[in-house]
């Protein structure tokens, strides 16, 4: 019998063993670990506890050995409970049950003291009620295979019963027989319990991972001595093969350009074993058609071999938008050519200290506006397409043409170091434009202003070039016709004033920096005193006076030309109320007036509603328009003199002989005064000039208009303008510009000459 039952210990030992080394096969199923040491306890318990029991009842050795028996009795008994749990997914904390063990453990203990019966009826009763427990958590809602062992631990609790009922010590060889059997088919049962389970999980984590690689849109590649040996759909998709075995060589797959680096990565992986690399770059799939691919590269054994496993993903629809981005960021839409962006950034790349000279021209395309107006602005993007392509296919490989902006090119020009070869690439420019360009039905002639400037000599970076480029352009737009204008230093500073002098007037404006001087002007003849024309001088503090000739334009082209004309026109008007307050015999005042103020239809009210407002005779006031003026803006202009000359404002149309105007312009204008530019005094006293200063008296004397003849500097000019008909003189030989109060001086002079 005891030998019986050692060898009964002994299988439940190994079949605990077995499931303990299985548990480390499969250390996700804890259940497997936890029935492995209820056998191992179980094992022990039955062997200190029935097998090797002392025949001393009474002696110390027999009650430390049923102790401990009992111990591993309980011990096997929370284990098997921990497993059941652990396989139902319930919740098993030690830190609570174990107390309770312990506790079952005692009472046991205690009740052997009082009887040894009552701790084996205890012992008994308490292994019966796990057994149970542990079947119902097991059948439950179990399999076959669970309810199985259902069975076998319900069984088990029957023979735990048993033991008491047969053998008040419960050591009947009919309980302990009928146990060992049970208790090894439940030990097997377990076993073949917990790997089906293993089996069964293992067989479900794999399909998901099927569905994972066949349905993800990353491709999953393994490579083996540069073969395919396996390949998800995606990645077959991506390379366009309908099986892993068409692949075979993975090297015709990839650019020639990062074969070495594929190589590299391929060598790299398999000496380290371990560690990712990430890497992007074109494949070509089946047809020959490249794929941009995003991929990382890693070590693995396949098929007890080393090789790679490579996930990539298809980037090429990011990669082509990007490309477009960036190329939409670099490029003109309109001609397809450079932009501004990608000028700067070529220039940035061949400005670095020590490279090579390089030549910069700015062309900019003269009266393209007009184009625009006239034909409308599909031919004017027609037009700028046609002269990006005439260009572009006329220039080196190593030339660059970029469009800045509407109308203005960008020719960068390698290789060019000296200002020969610079001016004659500006040449080259300005030759590509003589032939017409075809636009619709029409063909149209296209002139050029360009700019050239040198690396290193006029810049250092790309900014400064085109700083310098541009300032050089603008100087070639002032000639007549297509020009090339090559960069000087002084050009800068030239550009510079004139920015200045654009920035300044606003203020000199609002803080009157401005003054009025009068140039006197006489009646031909009696060279008596008829009137003055006011001409408005800036004097800028610490700065010094500022030639009308620089601020005058610039009033003109920033369109500050309107609130400076406001400011003289009521500083004439102001000037003359103090004339008249101080007495004086007032004679009228001549201000000249842009075309920009006309362009408000309510100016001449404005004037009129000044005068008034001064208390003058709106005789005193002379407007003074100029001929081109007066013709690039005569529906503007001819509605607002009518209505100054009804009130009684002289119009005055100056610098007569500089433009175009004809005899019915003359006589359509509103206008009492004809000033004759000093152009045509100049020449006086000779013939030809004679005879047009002649010509346009008379034509002033039949329309009833007075004549003055401006520019008078020599007593000769004075006596011929006399003598062929002018009636009033104006210049230097008279009367300089004077200040207010020299001018109110001379009022006060009856007879007032020279």
């Amino acid at each position: 019998m005891t030998w019986l039952l050692l060898i009964s210990s002994s299988l439940l030992l190994m079949l605990g063993v077995a499931m303990l080394v299985l548990a480390r096969l499969e250390p996700a199923h804890i259940h497997i670990r936890d029935w492995g040491w209820s056998q191992i306890f179980l094992a022990f318990g039955l062997a200190l506890g029935v097998a090797l029991v002392p025949a001393d009842t009474r002696s110390l050795h027999y009650k430390l050995q049923a102790t401990v028996a009992t111990a591993c009795i309980i011990a096997s008994l929370a284990w098997q409970l921990a497993g059941a749990s652990h396989y139902r997914s319930r919740p098993w904390r030690w830190k609570q049950t174990a107390p309770l063990f312990v506790a079952l453990l005692a009472v046991i203990l205690a009740l052997a003291i009082v009887q040894q019966r009552l701790g084996v009826v205890a012992a008994a009763a308490i292994l019966t009620g796990g057994a149970w427990l542990a079947a119902w958590w097991l059948w439950r809602g179990g399999e076959p295979d669970e309810r199985f062992v259902a069975a076998c631990y319900a069984g088990l609790g029957f023979v735990h019963l048993s033991g008491p009922l047969l053998d008040p010590l419960a050591r009947s060889p009919a309980t302990h027989i009928v146990g060992t059997y049970v208790q090894g088919t439940l030990a097997m049962a377990l076993i073949l319990l917990s790997v089906r389970r293993a089996h069964r999980e293992a067989k479900r984590m794999s399909e998901r991972l099927r569905q994972l690689y066949e349905q993800s849109m990353q491709g999953l590649l393994v490579v083996r001595e540069g073969q395919a040996v396996f390949a998800n759909p995606a990645a077959l998709a991506m390379f366009g093969f309908s099986r892993v075995e068409d692949i075979g060589a993975i090297g015709p797959l990839i650019a020639s350009s990062d074969v070495e680096a594929a190589r590299a990565r391929y060598q790299r992986l398999l000496q380290e074993r371990s560690g990712q690399i990430a890497w992007d770059g074109v494949r070509y799939r089946r047809d020959g058609s490249a794929i941009y691919l995003r991929g990382s590269s890693s070590y693995i054994e396949w098929e007890g071999g080393p090789a790679l496993l490579v996930l990539l993903l298809d980037d090429t629809e990011r990669q082509r938008a990007t490309e477009a981005l960036r190329r939409q960021a670099l490029h003109d839409e309109l001609t397809d050519l450079p932009n501004r962006h990608a000028a700067l950034a070529r220039l940035a790349e061949l400005t670095t200290p020590g490279s090579p000279g390089l030549a910069l021209l700015s062309a900019d395309l003269d009266r393209f506006q007009l184009v625009n107006e006239s034909l409308g602005h599909e031919a004017g993007d027609t037009l700028l397409q046609a002269i990006g392509a005439r260009l572009r296919a006329a220039l080196p490989p190593e030339a660059m043409l970029a469009r800045l902006g509407e109308d203005q090119f960008l020719l960068l020009q390698p290789g060019v170091s000296d200002e020969a070869g610079a001016l004659l690439a500006g040449a080259g420019l300005l030759a590509l434009m003589n032939a017409p360009f075809k636009v619709g039905h029409r063909e149209l002639y296209v002139h050029m202003s360009v700019g050239v400037v040198r690396f290193p000599e006029h810049g250092q970076d790309g900014a400064s070039l085109l700083r310098a480029a541009d300032v050089a352009m603008h100087q070639a737009k002032h000639q007549a016709g297509a020009a090339v204008v090559a960069y000087q230093p002084g050009m800068a500073a030239s550009a510079g004033g004139l920015l200045e002098i654009e920035q300044a007037l606003a203020a000199a404006i609002e803080q009157r920096e401005f003054q009025l001087d009068y140039q006197p002007k006489f009646t031909a003849g009696t060279r008596r005193l008829a009137g003055f024309e006011a001409l408005v001088r800036w004097q800028r503090p610490g700065r010094g006076r500022v030639s009308p000739a620089d601020f005058i334009p610039a009033a003109e082209r920033t369109g500050q030309i309107v609130a400076l004309g406001a400011v003289v026109l009521r500083e004439a008007a102001q000037q003359l109320r103090t004339w008249q307050q101080q007495g004086l015999a007032v004679l009228p005042v001549a201000v000249n007036v842009s075309p920009l103020q006309f362009e408000d239809a309510g100016f001449a009210d404005w004037l009129l509603g000044l005068v008034r407002a001064h208390g003058l005779d709106p005789a005193l006031i002379e407007v003074e328009i100029t001929e081109t003026a007066a013709m690039t803006h005569l529906d503007g202009v001819l509605p607002q003199l009518a209505r100054l000359r009804e009130a009684g404002v002289g119009v005055a149309f100056d610098d007569f002989g500089t433009g175009q105007s004809s005899l019915t312009l003359l006589r359509r204008l509103p206008i009492s005064t004809l000033k004759l530019d000093r152009s045509m005094v100049d020449p006086l006293p000779e013939p030809s000039a004679g005879a047009v200063v002649h010509a346009a008296c008379v034509v002033a004397q039949a329309l009833g208009l007075a004549v003055v003849a401006e520019g008078v500097e020599t007593e000769v000019q004075a006596a011929e303008v006399e003598r062929l008909g002018c009636t009033h003189l104006q210049g230097w030989l008279l009367g300089r510009p004077l200040a207010a109060d020299v001018a109110g001086a001379l009022l006060g002079v009856p007879s007032a000459g020279h």
